[in-house]
């Protein structure tokens, strides 16, 4: 009996050896977000949605503005909203020791809306039941929480999965798959209409907007705090625009407030390539990159100059 004990532990330890080495394997290209919680504690975070996550490169930003090392902590619309979770989030993965940093934050009217009927009831914030709202360790190597909650395919695909999505080390969303013209516009239809339809079940939510303001004014302890609205589709900026007829003028009166500086590029869509309608490509990221970080570099003591 005592043998037979002593195999059944042996054969669960080598489970678990297993099991751990196969979970050390995981990375970048495992899936879209799980390298962002084994990294270290990080500053000068870029805050956003999906659009931010593949939008803004830190390596651009940081190559511009000496002594910025900028990390890309950005995720999905529907995943990091600003509200708690996303700024518990934030506080979880920012280096509080460091001063002196740079915070960009990405806004838009859906990570400012819910898609609830009382889009200020803090029960009907979905994210509490996504990732962020569960993990109570962004900086562990491997993520055990992560990977057994919520990576969602077979764990022997972390030996060979190539998606076409990978995670750079500074947190950047790249994604390598090249698409034909056709196959851009075909995403770029159902982008359009997603987001129309999306827009029936929306609204602006008031205390998103004032946990902005409290992401904000935690970032402003350790460093300089810029807004920025990235560049979409001309016809998706229609469907925000009916969605939220107001959100230029309300984060210009945030702005002010807060003495930060807002840039706005969403009418500037013709000038940039998109995967779908909002999704720059790579080669249009880091041309919004650059021309954001002249903008930061540009901004001088805050005055209503800074928004534009």
């Amino acid at each position: 009996m005592k043998r037979f004990l002593i195999k059944i532990a042996l054969f669960g330890i080598i489970i678990l050896l297993s099991v751990f080495c196969v979970f050390y394997q995981a990375d970048g290209w495992s899936d879209p977000f799980y390298k962002r919680f084994t990294s270290p504690k990080q500053n000068s975070l870029i805050l956003g949605s999906s659009r931010v996550s593949l939008g803004i490169v830190p390596s651009v930003i940081n190559n511009e503005i000496p002594g910025t090392a900028s990390y890309n902590y950005a995720f999905t619309y529907n995943t990091s909203p600003y509200g708690p979770v996303y700024l518990e989030s934030i506080k979880r993965k920012l280096d509080t020791l460091q001063n002196g940093q740079l915070f960009i934050l990405g806004v838009d009217p859906w990570v400012l809306s819910s898609d609830n009927q009382n889009p200020n009831d803090l029960a009907g914030f979905t994210e509490s039941n996504e990732f962020l709202g569960t993990l109570q360790s962004v900086n562990s190597k491997p993520n055990f929480s992560y990977l057994l909650n919520h990576y969602s395919e077979p764990y022997i695909k972390i030996l060979y999965n190539r998606s076409p999505r990978v995670v750079e080390d500074d947190g950047f969303l790249k994604m390598t798959l090249t698409l034909t013209q056709e196959q851009r516009l075909q995403k770029r239809q159902q982008n359009i209409l997603d987001y129309a339809k999306k827009r029936q079940d929306f609204a602006l939510s008031s205390l998103r907007l004032s946990y902005l303001n409290k992401t904000v004014n935690f970032l402003e302890t350790y460093g300089d705090v810029y807004l920025v609205r990235l560049p979409i589709d001309g016809e998706l900026l229609q469907i925000e625009n009916d969605l939220a007829p107001n959100f230029d003028r309300v984060m210009t009166n945030l702005a002010l407030e807060q003495n930060i500086s807002y840039f706005d590029f969403s009418k500037e869509g013709q000038h940039y390539n998109f995967i779908d309608a909002h999704h720059l490509t790579l080669d249009s990221a880091k041309k919004l990159s650059l021309k954001l970080a002249a903008k930061i570099k540009g901004s001088a003591p805050f005055n209503e100059s800074n928004i534009q």
